[in-house]
Parts: structure tokens; sequence; C-alpha cells
């Protein structure tokens, strides 16, 4: 009866901080979700799984000039990898959003340029992953 009194009391506990529970499943997986969002990038697809474009230029190809120096025609969001390098996943814990960003100076400029570049169109795989993570923390600190 102690250990079934027990499991009752962290259960209770663990749906009590339900909010701060799944934000920290979230957390914990940051590093896959960047990498799908980079991965992403790399493939010169946005969050919506659409071509990169430029907003400016409404075009998915780069300059002829910018081409031939990067030698790729296509965006693909990485030069130096700087950009790439400064991706974070920040989660909200208040109303469980979740996004991600980069540190560098250059997210501000390839956002207002391009668009939906942050996200990951594979909606079924991050749920996957999270809910991983989620039953991982839930037998971690449950069972």
């Amino acid at each position: 009866m102690g250990k079934l009194h027990e499991l009752r009391i962290r259960s209770n506990s663990f749906v009590a901080n339900m909010n701060v529970n799944i934000a920290l499943s979230i957390e914990s997986v940051e590093k896959e979700l960047v990498q799908m969002n980079k991965a992403q990038m790399l493939s010169s697809k946005d969050a919506e799984n659409q071509p990169l474009f430029h907003s400016g230029t409404g075009s998915e190809l780069l300059s002829p000039a910018y081409a031939k120096r990067t030698k790729k025609r296509t965006p693909n969001l990485y030069l130096t990898g700087d950009f790439q390098k400064g991706m974070f996943l920040n989660v909200n814990e208040g109303n469980l959003n979740w996004f991600i960003d980069s540190e560098d100076s250059k997210s501000k400029h390839l956002v207002n340029n391009y668009r939906n570049i942050f996200g990951i169109y594979d909606h079924q795989k991050a749920k996957i992953l999270t809910g991983m993570a989620f039953k991982r923390r839930y037998q971690r600190m449950v069972l």
C-alpha cells in the first residue's frame, strides 16, 4: 500500500506541474528540433515546406553573381555557419508555445528577407519527438 500511495503522490505532483513538465520535455529535445529546422534550411525549404525565396526579389534562385560566389543556385541560409550555429529553441511555459530563433546578428535581416524560416514543417515528427521526451520525463519523475 505504501508504494501505491507514493506513486499517487508523485503522479499528482507531476500533473500539478504539467506546464513545467511539458516545457522541460520540449527543452530536452532542443538539439533535435533545431537540427530538424537546420536540415530544412539546408534543403532550401521553409517552415511550411515551401522553397525559400527572397521577399525582395520574389525569386527562389540566388542572383547569378551570388550563386557563382557561393556555388549554390538556391538559398539555404548557410554561408559561414554562424547563423545556424546560433540557433536555439525557446519554450513559453505559460502557453506552451515554442519557437526557434538565432542569436546571430543576421537573424533579423534573414527573417525580413525570407518568409517562415523558423519552425518545423514535419509536425508529426516533432510531435512524436516531444511526446517521447514527455513519456521519458513521466517515467523518470513518477514511476
